[in-house]
């Protein structure tokens, strides 16, 4: 069995990311959303950009996940006023979101309400 090279991982990642923000377009959600570029250094936080909409995106796209560590990077890197939003994926797996129990029930409100 043959180890993912470094630059797969980063393209499964760069893959992940492209899909997101083209759906937030598609859906007409934000049409500025789009992959950073250098997402995850230091000063570059989230891997979708989306300045329309007061969500973070952190983007992770491998076979095996451990969701607490992932949630802790992708809370630590959401900025202010912001709420954040993680998206796992796998091979030839949909694309699943976690986000805060009270977040997703907001959404489901407002929804409601209009």
């Amino acid at each position: 069995m043959k180890a993912n090279k470094t630059s797969s991982k980063k393209a499964k990642g760069s893959r992940l990311e492209k899909l997101v923000a083209s759906e937030i377009r598609r859906k007409g959600i934000d049409k500025e959303a789009r992959r950073m570029i250098l997402s995850g250094a230091s000063y570059l936080k989230g891997d979708v950009w989306c300045p329309n909409i007061p969500y973070q995106f952190e983007c992770k796209n491998n076979e095996r996940h451990n969701i607490w560590k992932e949630w802790e990077q992708t809370e630590d890197q959401c900025q202010m006023n912001s709420k954040p939003i993680l998206v796992i994926s796998g091979n030839y797996r949909p694309a699943l979101c976690v986000l805060k129990l009270d977040d997703l029930l907001n959404l489901i409100k407002i929804e409601k309400e209009n």
